[in-house]
């Protein structure tokens, strides 16, 4: 029997995707831990980037822009992904899925030389080893194969670039099935709580641990995880590398019993990275723009307009759906686009996801959980844990 005083007492301070799954993992693992979680929202909804998503979970397209680690990364969390929704599918009911139809990206003949770039990163970026077994992981599909996989794109692009190993997840789903499942096993949640101030204990009896600070009084913690996101920015501020940004980005949620896409879709757009990600019951998620911009405020005309246009374009099904919601939302990223986990003794700090949150999230929380009970770590890029004096 493990003693009450090997148990080590965690705080995790943000309830997004980031701070459910490492919350996840860390009730998962073998060692003895009791989890409290600390969110400024109600449990079943808020202000969380992670509700305003697309849910996609796609490394290969993500290569168009991103560094080869979010690739690596990303392919880490995807096999991850079937255990985590397992776990919550014993505890809740309907089951989440995890949609794995992958992703079929198209372009209008007006933006093939675009297309054609998007390709060739791809081949550029993807180490050989993937390269000599091609057509599992990418096939270039003409207008006749198109017809196969999505007879409604056929009728409108001549040709696709598939990429089978893709999947996408209901937002929504997830995080109300990760809330269920945490309460469900123990993790003591602390919802509309005004966190103030995380800091190290240097003195007194509690010397050596960590401080969670609430405008009533301050609960003390082995180790506290902070997982705010932009929450945290004032945090991040004494190195220009490590200055924490906003990236607004907007999402439409379509009923439309006129479209039976079953594959996600990524439209090769001059301005957006925009994906249509489909949903049970025909029901399609569009997003998500990316603008740099710290504004939150409703969606605007011309991305709304630009939005419903570019899924249009791509099936007529979408003329007649209905719009269920619109929503905008700003991501923490950094300079480089990369994700962060900063180690300053007893409080370690988890950020800037950028638009990877449910790609990265189970790698990151992972790695976090090695570093927090020192274990080995195998990180796919040197600079990803930083230890700060």
């Amino acid at each position: 029997m493990t003693h009450a005083s090997s148990t080590k007492q965690i705080a995790i301070v943000g309830a997004g995707i980031m701070g459910r799954l490492l919350a996840w993992q860390l009730i998962n693992r073998p060692e003895s831990v009791t989890v409290t979680l600390f969110d400024k929202d109600p449990i079943d909804n808020g202000g969380a980037a992670a509700y305003t998503a697309a849910g996609m979970l796609a490394p290969y397209s993500e290569l168009e822009s991103a560094e080869f680690d979010v690739f690596e990364m990303g392919m880490a969390s995807l096999a991850r992904w079937p255990a985590v929704l397992s776990s919550i599918n014993a505890t809740v009911l309907p089951p989440l899925t995890l949609f794995s139809g992958g992703t079929l990206v198209v372009a209008h003949q007006q933006d093939m030389a675009d297309f054609q770039r998007f390709y060739q990163h791809l081949v550029t970026k993807l180490p050989s080893v993937l390269l000599d077994d091609s057509a599992a992981h990418m096939q270039v599909l003409q207008q006749t194969q198109l017809q196969l996989y999505a007879p409604q794109l056929a009728t409108r692009f001549n040709n696709a670039l598939y990429l089978p190993n893709e999947a996408w997840l209901d937002t929504n789903q997830v995080m109300q099935g990760l809330a269920t499942y945490l309460q469900a096993n123990g993790v003591r949640w602390q919802a509309n709580c005004h966190v103030s101030k995380i800091e190290n204990i240097t003195k007194g009896k509690h010397a050596g641990r960590a401080a969670v600070h609430l405008p009533s009084a301050k609960q003390v913690f082995d180790h506290v995880i902070d997982c705010r996101g932009l929450g945290a920015k004032r945090d991040f501020t004494t190195q220009k590398s490590q200055q924490l940004r906003g990236v607004r980005g907007e999402v439409i949620t379509l009923h439309a019993p006129d479209v039976t896409l079953k594959h996600a879709v990524r439209l090769i757009h001059p301005r957006y990275k925009l994906y249509i990600a489909p949903r049970d019951a025909h029901h399609f998620v569009i997003g998500a723009s990316q603008i740099e911009s710290e504004d939150q405020g409703p969606i605007s005309v011309r991305s709304t307009l630009e939005l419903l246009s570019a899924a249009y374009s791509i099936d007529a099904g979408f003329a007649e759906a209905k719009i269920l919601n619109c929503a905008s939302n700003c991501r923490p990223a950094f300079t480089d686009n990369l994700p962060k986990i900063s180690c300053n003794k007893r409080v370690m700090q988890i950020n800037g996801l950028f638009r990877h949150g449910y790609l990265l999230a189970p790698y990151l929380a992972q790695q976090a959980c090695e570093r927090l009970f020192s274990r080995a770590q195998a990180l796919p890029f040197s600079e990803l844990i930083q230890e700060v004096s």
